[in-house]
């Protein structure tokens, strides 16, 4: 095996391998289509097929150019085949996790989520059962001993025929099909030919040749299509300096926050403590976060502006206007939260350059580290002197819904129920009951703790001068369209994005008062800061949002995900993918046929916009 052996030989394996390892690739690929599909007609067809194979010859060549270059200086075997071996066990199982991640949540895997999982804070973030666990590593040894026999034959092939030049040929042909698609596809973005773009967000990380720009600097004529992304330009925010006065009182501000919290999980049943809170109080029934993930919720509640910023504000390490309102006026800082503070980064957003920040909760579990966030929370009002200390600023975000977990001598009175969920088990024919259970036994839990918060804030006296938010990030779905969305991070439906709020201000907000206008995270910091902390400017400045109390024209509404965002209508939601045109779908995320309407591509536009420096 240590022999060194002729460069040819081992070159024509690996050009070879390569022709094999871009079959399988598309073959596991096929996956994709069960949630997406190809256009319809031949020539967008016929390129929807060559897409696949001309997207998976660069996936399979690319890994392997040097692996290539180390055989043509050292053509050692014993170190050559191990390497390409282990470069194409990867390649594949990557794209099987992608499938499955594409499947459920309809968005590709990203350096930041591979980053996620290999960091420190993955136990935190990422939950599997054993069970899934053990099913995936039995995937990866199919995959590496598939991979293994496939070397193996391809070896067999190359040294029984040593002068045959198919090779020549078949890399003639792949050259024409990378030449023909992206040349096409350029063709087809300036032409404005929709159904043949928008086939390429089937696949993870393809990204085609455009040619509008070069068309028409040039003098011909190019499709116009909307805008897809706004993610370029430095943020201008707030949009003007804030013109203050120093409030007659200042009120404590609580933030409690549950993690896929969805709209129809607080009730008498599921969250006691806070249903009967609610009761006390102003519930808007309405609301809505603007994402469909953490990142995105935390950020539209607390900047008040959307989530297509935030890569800009974390670039910048912006702080919210809100918080920025907060510390000039002096107030303390109590955050608490279950899963680090630094995934996401609200270290570098929410609460960027503030020092002493709790970043992490104790525990190996999302209940175990929830009970340690309320358990310091309590312990810090505790530790506050009211006759002499400032007051504060308080989030307590609780993580156990999101893992669906619960301590095992937890009260599950939602039956029958899973122990864990296995998301490679998830398709559109699970039964969600089980799923679901599992999830509302979590939130039973979680109402639990918050109902020790509210008992300390009454025990202290303190609800008379404390305003108290109650509310998720985001919501959580199971399956509710029947279109194999599960979680979140899927689609910006009622269901993933639909939370509950319940508001307790002294003075202001009403008990049994049930608000039935339309609302969003939008409308809170700027609220906050006009209502409590003596901040005169429109609200135009710091937010899209509006007064939280009052009916406004609020549509669209803008949700965002990681590379994703949408814009809440009248009749559904616009799209707009990363790569492609937007897309019209209704309120259960079918398909428009009559399409976007302009005016509020151009509204969604402008709030997209409006905290972007132009100068």
């Amino acid at each position: 095996m240590g022999r060194a052996v002729r460069r040819g030989e081992l070159l024509r394996w690996l050009g070879w391998l390569v022709v094999a390892n871009t079959l399988v690739l598309s073959l596991i690929a096929l996956r994709y289509l069960d949630v997406g599909d190809l256009a319809d007609g031949w020539a967008a067809r016929t390129f929807g097929v060559a897409m696949f194979f001309a997207h998976f010859l660069s996936v399979a060549l690319i890994p392997l150019l040097p692996v290539m270059l180390l055989a043509l200086i050292a053509p050692l075997r014993h170190v050559v085949v191990p390497l390409a071996w282990a470069i194409n066990v990867v390649l594949s199982c990557l794209l099987l996790v992608d499938t499955v991640v594409f499947q459920q949540y309809r968005f590709h895997l990203s350096g930041a989520l591979v980053s996620l999982f290999f960091s420190d804070a993955s136990a935190e973030t990422f939950e599997f059962s054993t069970l899934m666990k053990i099913q995936a590593g039995l995937i990866a040894l199919g995959v590496a001993l598939a991979h293994a026999v496939l070397a193996r034959l391809v070896w067999r092939f190359v040294t029984r025929t040593p002068h045959r030049r198919d090779g020549y040929a078949v890399a003639g042909a792949f050259v024409v099909l990378l030449l023909g698609t992206n040349l096409y596809h350029a063709y087809a973005d300036a032409a404005g030919r929709g159904a043949v773009t928008r086939q390429t967000q089937l696949l993870p990380g393809y990204e085609p040749l455009t040619a509008k720009g070069f068309l028409a600097d040039r003098g011909y004529e190019v499709a116009r299509a909307p805008r897809t992304e706004t993610d370029g330009g430095a943020l201008d925010y707030p949009r003007e300096p804030l013109d203050t006065h120093r409030p007659a009182e200042r009120p404590n501000i609580l933030f409690i926050v549950i993690d896929s919290w969805r709209g129809d999980a607080m009730n008498a049943r599921v969250s006691p403590r806070i249903a009967e809170f609610a009761r006390e109080n102003t519930r808007f029934t309405r609301h809505y976060s603007g994402g469909n993930a953490t990142r995105m919720g935390m950020f539209s509640l607390f900047y008040g502006i959307p989530g297509t910023y935030w890569q800009s504000a974390l670039n910048s390490s912006t702080r919210p206007a809100l918080v920025d309102r907060l510390q000039a006026l002096g107030y303390d800082f109590g955050i608490f939260r279950s899963a680090p503070l630094s995934s996401p980064e609200f270290d570098r957003t929410l609460f960027a350059h503030m020092p002493d920040l709790r970043m992490e909760s104790e525990g190996h579990s999302s209940p175990a580290r929830d009970i340690d966030a309320n358990r310091d929370f309590i312990a810090y009002l505790d530790d506050r002197d009211p006759a002499t200390d400032p007051p504060f600023f308080g989030l307590v975000f609780h993580d156990s819904p999101h893992a669906y977990d619960l301590p095992d001598d937890a009260p599950r009175p939602f039956q029958p129920s899973w122990d864990a969920v296995n998301y490679l088990s998830l398709d559109e024919d699970t039964d969600p009951t089980g799923l679901h259970n599992l999830y509302r036994n979590s939130v039973h839990f979680v109402d639990g703790l918050i109902g020790k918060v509210f008992d300390k804030l009454e025990a202290e006296g303190l609800m008379d001068e404390t305003i108290v938010i109650v509310t998720g990030d985001h919501g959580q779905e199971f399956n509710d369209l029947g279109l194999n969305y599960w979680g979140h991070n899927g689609n910006f439906s009622r269901y993933q994005t639909r939370v509950p709020m319940i508001v307790h201000w002294p003075g202001r907000s009403e008990p049994g008062r049930r608000v039935e206008h339309l609302t969003s995270f939008f409308d809170v910091a700027p609220t906050l800061l006009d209502h409590a902390l003596g901040v005169d400017n429109a609200y135009r400045a710091t937010s899209v949002g509006h007064d939280l109390f009052e009916p406004a024209e609020r549509l669209p509404l803008i949700m965002a995900r990681y590379r994703r965002h949408a814009a809440m209508t009248e009749d559904g939601f616009i799209e707009f993918p990363p790569i492609g045109p937007v897309k019209a779908v209704d309120r259960d995320y079918r398909p428009r046929e009559d399409g976007p309407s302009p005016a509020a591509i151009k509204n969604t536009l402008e709030q997209m916009t409006r905290f972007r420096e132009t100068d």
